[in-house]
C-alpha cells in the first residue's frame, strides 16, 4: 500500500528551472509544458532537489538509497520507493497597473488540482464551474471593478470563492489565507496561457572583465524566471522499500515529512550561489 503527500511550494526567491534550449530572444528560458505554455518543474529536477534536500538531514544513508535509490554506478541494484511528480503551477503572481500584485489563476489549472488531489486520496473540496468565464473577465473574491495585468484590462467580478480559498490554503499555509482572499483573480484559460508568457520576468545579465569593468564581449544574455510568491505543488507517493530492508512506506514517508520539520525551506533550479531558487514547503500527507 503506497503512502501519499502533497507539497505546496511557495516561492520565496526568483526560481529557475532552465529549460534545454533558447526561445527567440531568451537565452535561458524556464521549463514549460508544451502542450499548454505553463511553467512547471520536471520531475527529474523535483527527484533530484529533494535527494540534494534530505541526504544531510536522513539519520542513516541507507535510507537516501531505500527512499531515492541508490547513485548512478549502483542504479541497476533496485529503484527507490518514492515517486516524485513535477512541479505543477497553481498561482502566477501578476504585476498589476491599478493595485497590489494578484496571484492569478484559471479553471483548467484549478481542474488539474483536483484530478491530482483525487489520484492522491487527498481531502475533495467541491469547486463551482468557473469554465464560462469570459476573456475579458476576472472572478475575485473581494470587490468588483477594472483591473490592470500587465496590458490587459480585466473586469472583476465578485464570486464566492471560499472553496477555492480553501484549497490554496491547503497547499500555502494559513499564513497566506487572508493574501490569497485579498489578491486572488480567476481569469480564462486563454488569458491565462497569454500572462504565462508576458508577466514572466525576464532579467538581463552581464560579466564585466575584472581589469576594465566594462562588459565582456559577447556576455550579455536575458534570463527567465519564475518570481516569488508563485504557488506550485508536487506530488509524492512511497512504496514500500525495495533494499533488503522492505521498510514499509508509511515509515519511509515518515522520514521525509520529519526532514521538512527541521527544514522547511528546500532550493530547487539553478543560481543557488546568487540566493535564487527557495521554496517553502508545506507538506500534506496521508496513507492510500
Amino acid at each position: 500500500m503506497n503512502a501519499n503527500a502533497i507539497l505546496g511550494l511557495t516561492a520565496q526567491t526568483f526560481i529557475h528551472a532552465g529549460a534545454s534550449s533558447s526561445e527567440a530572444a531568451i537565452d535561458l528560458p524556464i521549463q514549460r509544458e508544451a502542450h499548454t505554455d505553463w511553467p512547471v518543474i520536471f520531475g527529474s529536477g523535483m527527484k533530484g532537489a529533494l535527494r540534494s534536500h534530505f541526504e544531510t538531514l536522513l539519520a542513516q544513508p541507507s535510507d537516501t538509497v531505500a527512499i531515492f535509490g541508490p547513485d548512478t554506478n549502483n542504479a541497476a541494484e533496485h529503484a527507490g520507493a518514492l515517486l516524485v511528480s513535477d512541479a505543477r503551477l497553481v498561482l502566477l503572481p501578476v504585476r498589476s497597473m491599478t493595485s497590489h500584485v494578484k496571484w492569478v489563476t484559471c479553471p483548467a489549472l484549478l481542474k488539474r488540482l483536483q484530478n491530482d488531489l483525487r489520484r492522491m486520496a487527498m481531502p475533495e473540496l467541491t469547486l463551482p464551474d468557473f469554465t464560462k468565464v469570459n476573456a475579458n473577465q476576472a472572478l475575485s473574491a473581494q470587490g468588483a471593478g477594472k483591473v490592470y495585468l500587465e496590458e490587459f484590462c480585466f473586469d472583476t467580478q465578485t464570486e464566492d470563492l471560499v472553496a477555492v480559498l480553501e484549497l490554496l490554503t491547503f497547499l500555502g499555509g494559513q499564513d497566506l489565507k487572508a493574501d490569497f482572499a485579498q489578491n486572488l483573480l480567476i481569469v480564462s484559460n486563454d488569458q491565462f496561457r497569454l500572462l504565462c508568457r508576458s508577466a514572466v520576468p525576464v532579467q538581463a545579465h552581464i560579466a564585466l572583465d575584472s581589469a576594465t569593468k566594462t562588459v565582456k564581449n559577447g556576455a550579455l544574455w536575458y534570463e527567465e524566471n519564475l518570481p516569488p510568491e508563485t504557488l506550485m505543488y508536487c506530488c509524492l507517493s512511497c512504496t514500500s522499500g525495495r533494499d533488503q530492508q522492505k521498510t514499509s512506506a508509511t515509515e519511509l514517508l515518515s522520514k521525509l515529512e520529519n526532514g521538512f520539520e527541521q527544514k522547511g525551506f528546500m532550493q530547487v533550479g539553478g543560481n543557488l550561489t546568487t540566493g535564487m531558487g527557495w521554496f517553502q514547503v508545506n507538506w500534506q500527507g496521508v496513507q492510500a
